[in-house]
């Protein structure tokens, strides 16, 4: 038994070895000595597979598919090589700053007055210092979930707009030097890349048709982000023993699905996976799709109450209503359930309200395709946290409705989910130990949750 991980080192060394020398690009490995012989299935796979990743780690320049040929019946070695597979995790190697190759334009100066020549590089200097713009963006975590190809579409956009970019995937900052709009347009693409990664997520989420819960506090369950419900159903799928993952505190987790435990140093908590079965609003137009958005009739009631809760603070500071949608995202609407359920449970009441959010039209139409995006915190203030603002009154929302090409703003009235809230500041990412929400103290409300909210009206006016 001394000499078996020598010899299995050695064998598998020879045979990669071997396979590089004739150009091969696959190998085929039996389970050596888990038969006739009597080994230990478990070192077996330990030695066989851990030589195999040292090898393909030393020859990444001669690409190789490896596998693991095992006879039916031999359960126990099976589950040998998938336990031992399922340790080595094969990690994107990232620098942890990344950056493209910039073009340097050399200027030569050439005169008798060195006076002049030393006025006229110091006029040049000022000049290209005048029309660099610089951008330091800062708490931009959510690039952590970015793939090699998001990065580099984000990096061929800047280069076709003339800008540099830094990208601090340790810090997680972005540096933009460039032109002012080209810095501005890059800016806005960022956000764009971003709110992109989150709809496939919340997609991939729903369309499967689970959210995963952690226990925060004893009964008191919490929804994991869309992201990070993607990854652990993603994991849950694949039979893997456990994923990690680094939540919106910076913790980096792992849940361990035999016991359904989140471990996080020496904190514990219990976690769950939910079917997603909330019935929807029985006002509903149900007739067919998923997504539709229906235009309220002037005369009904619904119409006219919401109308009123609008004219309640903006009377007299519109000239005329265009329309009243009712949106209608059943993936959307789900999931907001499943939260508020959960809600339920850890508060006697949810405290579920109706609020406004103003923004542009564009955004808007996005939003009713999607959900209420943290990906773009900032847009309307971070005084109170980093998260989605709203208000009680829409007067103030107004301020953010921002007029399109057709002279016409947009508003939502959103129900909210507001449960525990204190007070924010601008750098809150996620609200404290035990809170669901923060606020100015008065009107203004900021969630952080993907699913703390509904956009249930669409209004338009001028």
């Amino acid at each position: 038994m001394q000499n078996l991980k020598p010899s299995i080192a050695t064998f598998v060394q020879s045979v990669f070895t071997y396979a590089l020398h004739h150009n091969l690009t696959t190998i085929a490995f039996p389970s050596i000595g888990c038969g006739q012989l009597g080994f230990d299935p478990k070192l077996i796979a330990e030695y066989m597979i851990d030589e195999a990743y040292q090898q393909l780690k030393v020859s990444t320049h001669s690409p190789l598919i490896i596998s693991f040929v095992l006879l039916p019946g031999q359960q126990t070695v099976y589950d040998a090589f998938a336990d031992r597979l399922d340790t080595i995790r094969i990690i994107e190697d990232k620098p942890n700053t990344v950056s493209f190759d910039k073009q340097i334009v050399r200027i030569k100066l050439t005169g008798s007055n060195e006076k002049q020549l030393i006025e006229y590089r110091n006029k040049i200097k000022q000049l290209a210092q005048s029309s660099a713009f610089k951008l330091h963006l800062t708490d931009k975590t959510d690039i952590v979930d970015w793939s090699q190809d998001h990065i580099q579409k984000y990096y061929d956009y800047c280069l076709q707009k003339r800008v540099i970019p830094t990208l601090d995937i340790q810090d997680s900052t972005l540096d933009l030097i460039g032109y002012k709009d080209a810095v501005i347009e890059v800016e806005s693409y960022f956000y764009q890349l971003t709110a992109e990664i989150l709809r496939n997520a919340r997609i991939q989420v729903l369309s499967r048709g689970f959210v995963w819960s952690v226990e925060i506090l004893s009964g008191k369950w919490e929804q994991y982000s869309y992201t990070i419900n993607e990854k652990i159903e993603d994991a849950q799928l694949r039979k893997l023993s456990h994923i990690e993952f680094v939540n919106e505190k910076s913790e980096r987790c792992r849940i361990i699905f035999s016991s359904m435990q989140e471990e996080y140093q020496k904190r514990k908590r219990k976690v769950c996976r939910k079917c997603i079965g909330s019935s929807l609003p029985n006002y509903w137009d149900l007739s067919s799709g998923n997504f539709k958005r229906i235009i309220l009739i002037d005369s009904s009631k619904e119409y006219k109450d919401i109308l009123n809760q609008f004219d309640s603070t903006m009377k007299g500071n519109y000239s005329k209503m265009m329309k009243i949608e009712r949106i209608q995202n059943e993936r959307w609407y789900k999931q907001y359930a499943a939260h508020r359920d959960e809600f339920t449970q850890r508060h006697t009441k949810p405290d579920e309200r109706l609020l406004f959010h103003g923004c542009s039209s564009t955004s808007a139409n996005k939003i009713v395709q999607e959900c209420f995006n943290r990906a773009f915190a900032g847009l309307n203030g971070v005084a109170y946290g980093q998260g989605v603002y709203f208000h009680e009154h829409a007067k103030y929302s107004n301020c953010y409705a921002k007029l399109d090409t057709s002279n016409e703003r947009t508003m939502f009235l959103a129900r909210v989910l507001i449960g525990k809230t204190c007070i924010g500041h601008s750098s809150m990412k996620v609200p404290p130990e035990g809170f669901d929400t923060t606020t100015d103290g008065g009107h203004i409300f900021v969630i952080y949750h993907d699913a703390g909210a509904y956009g249930e009206y669409l209004i338009t006016y001028r």
